[in-house]
Parts: C-alpha cells; sequence; structure tokens
C-alpha cells in the first residue's frame, strides 16, 4: 500500500494495548508498508516465533516484514531485512550475510553517524528520536532541523522516528525524508487500525517528494 512516503511499524511489547499480533494485524489493514520486528528480550527461538506470525498477517498484501539486530533470525525467517542498532554489527558485515534481495536499515543520531552508515552500506536509515518520546524519557529531542541535516548529508533514504504523531507529519516530511517510523502513535492507540489510516492519510497528503525513496521490494 505504499504512496510516495514510506510508513514503517517498529513492534515494542511495552507500548501495545493487548495483544501484539492483533494490532500489527490491525496496523497492516490501515495502510502499514512495512514492520519491523523488535523484541530485545526475547531469544531466538522466541522472536523467530513472533516473526514468522507477522509474516503470516502479512502474507498477500504488499507490506515487508523485518528483523531488528538479528541477522540469524532475518535469514532463517527470510525476512524482507534486517534492521540494525548501534551496537549490531557494521552495515558493510551485515551485508556479506544476508541475501543480495534482504535489506539491511541501520538507526543513526547525528549527522556523522548517518553518513559513516550511508557509506558502510546501509540501504536505509532510521533517524532519532525527533520529539520527545517515552521510550528515551529525559534525553533531549534532536528537532527537525538536524533531521533535514541528516537528510541533505547521504545518499540513501532516512525515515524518521520519535514522538511523531499525524499533527506532526507535515512539518517532518517537509524536511526530504523518505517517511516515519512509529510505535505507539499505532501500539498504544485504542484502534491501530483507525490509527494507521490516520496517519496513512496524513502521510500522503504531503506534496514535498522524499529526497530519496525508501527501497522497492526486491523479492
Amino acid at each position: 500500500m505504499s504512496g510516495t512516503h514510506h510508513l514503517q511499524l517498529i513492534t515494542d511489547r511495552r507500548a501495545v494495548r493487548g495483544d501484539l499480533a492483533t494490532a500489527v494485524g490491525r496496523s497492516l489493514r490501515g495502510g502499514i508498508d512495512s514492520v519491523q520486528v523488535r523484541d530485545k528480550g526475547a531469544s531466538a527461538a522466541e522472536l523467530f516465533a513472533s516473526v514468522v506470525e507477522i509474516q503470516r498477517l502479512a502474507r498477500g498484501g504488499s507490506a515487508r516484514v523485518l528483523v531488528n539486530d538479528r541477522i540469524d533470525v532475518a535469514l532463517a525467517a527470510r525476512a524482507h531485512g534486517v534492521h540494525l542498532a548501534a551496537k549490531s554489527l557494521p552495515p558493510a558485515l551485515a551485508r556479506t550475510l544476508v541475501e543480495p534481495w534482504q535489506l539491511v536499515g541501520t538507526s543513526v543520531h547525528s549527522v556523522d553517524e548517518a553518513v559513516h552508515a550511508a557509506r558502510d552500506g546501509a540501504d536505509y536509515l532510521t533517524f532519532g528520536h525527533v520529539y520527545p518520546t517515552w521510550s528515551h524519557e529525559g534525553e533531549p529531542a534532536r528537532g527537525v532541523r538536524m533531521l533535514a541535516d541528516v537528510v541533505a548529508a547521504v545518499d540513501v533514504p532516512v525515515l524518521a522516528i520519535g514522538g511523531i504523531g499525524a499533527a506532526r507529519v507535515d512539518e517532518v516530511l517537509a524536511t526530504g525524508c523518505a517517511g516515519i517510523a512509529v510505535i505507539s502513535a499505532v501500539l498504544g492507540a485504542e484502534d491501530a487500525a483507525r490509527a494507521t489510516h490516520a496517519l496513512r492519510e496524513a502521510v500522503d497528503r504531503v506534496a514535498v517528494s522524499p529526497r530519496r525513496a525508501f527501497p522497492e521490494r526486491r523479492d
């Protein structure tokens, strides 16, 4: 269901109301383009089971399923890609391990980190947190100005994350970023499908095109 801009959901059991799989399924119906499965406390077997369940929910649609940090799980599940954190393996090494059609995403928090990750082979970046957010309580937000600097500094797509709801979509996408990644804006909502649909509508209304669009599916 991807439009010009990309909409990614990142899973977090701490943020979800009720059952995670139910919320993810509803978000898929609402228009999510990709789901990044993140569960830092899970074992490899537990994470694999979660990924397979979300792949089942996404089957038949255009949404992609990626795995946070665990390259082994991404390979075992034949996920659409892996998303690397600051303490993960570097993108260049990850690229040698995954299949050519699998994406390698990387989280960055500064212009220097973004430039390094892009040069190291990341297919896309996630930058944040743009606004204050519960998941980084007490940490100063980096703001849309730094987001714009990151977007201008690299030749790969950049997703913005952190405290972004429908009301902030215009300001965020005006930077030329490829889209947004969300957690609580969808998982913390009473109706995940309705919350996703509101974000989808807000994202698709923006006339500014991304400087670099999110990569197309390779599978």
